[in-house]
């Protein structure tokens, strides 16, 4: 069931390749240009630090969400048919950003507190409670009332949850790999920066994708598993 969720979503991608690609250009190319500057700045030692700092706290506090939340309102509107411009989806994540964050910021102190307990406690926390951001983004429910209702919700399939995030934390880890290891063999010194611009945006980019789509498709299933 999980597996037949996320085939499907990557289905969903592949048949709307082009589309989704050219929605995510621009701003895929402005967080690989931002993180490439960062690791470029911290490579210049401590007197480019603070900048550096700064760029990667904006990432992380405001761009990352945002991007996130543009990727589920995508992955929603491609499974209806009715995409919209690429400034409405900005407007809305961006007012969601903060609120994505925060809620990151909690799943992920829960999943240190897990991984302190012991390993698997802390993957079950965090591959379950990914799905709460969906319920943020679409449903309109507030940071705790997301948590809540994911926990609720998800009590039938939450071992189903946590192998479909084995699953596709495999995959991820071994495509990233396999990228950096082709532009670590193209890699020369005069390169090197244009390489680490392309894997940070590739990475992004894949993040983007597991977004909207296969993780969106067991979102969809959880909800379809309860109704049912």
């Amino acid at each position: 069931m999980i597996l037949n969720a996320i085939t499907s979503g990557f289905t969903l991608y592949f048949n709307n390749f082009s589309v989704f690609t050219k929605i995510f250009f621009v701003p895929i190319i402005l967080i690989g240009l931002l993180s490439t500057t960062a690791d470029y700045l911290f490579s210049y030692g401590e007197d480019y630090f603070v900048i550096a700092g700064m760029i990667l706290v904006f990432q992380v506090i405001f761009l990352t969400p945002l991007f996130t939340g543009m990727a589920i309102l995508i992955g929603r509107d491609l499974r209806s048919g009715s995409l919209n411009e690429l400034i409405g989806y900005v407007i809305v994540a961006a007012q969601l950003a903060l609120k994505i964050f925060a809620l990151q910021v909690i799943i992920g102190i829960m999943t240190i507190i897990g991984l302190i307990l012991f390993i698997i406690p802390g993957l079950y926390i965090q591959f379950r409670f990914t799905y709460s951001v969906y319920y943020l983004v679409l449903e309109g429910n507030s940071i705790l009332g997301s948590l809540d209702s994911l926990w609720n919700e998800s009590k039938e399939v939450h071992w189903s949850l946590f192998n479909a995030g084995v699953l596709l934390t495999l995959l991820t880890i071994s495509f990233v790999l396999i990228v950096y290891a082709i532009l670590g063999s193209w890699s020369q010194e005069e390169m090197s920066v244009f390489l680490n611009f392309f894997g940070n945006c590739i990475t992004i980019y894949l993040q983007m994708i597991i977004v909207a789509f296969p993780v969106y498709s067991i979102y969809e299933l959880i909800l379809k598993k309860i109704s049912s």
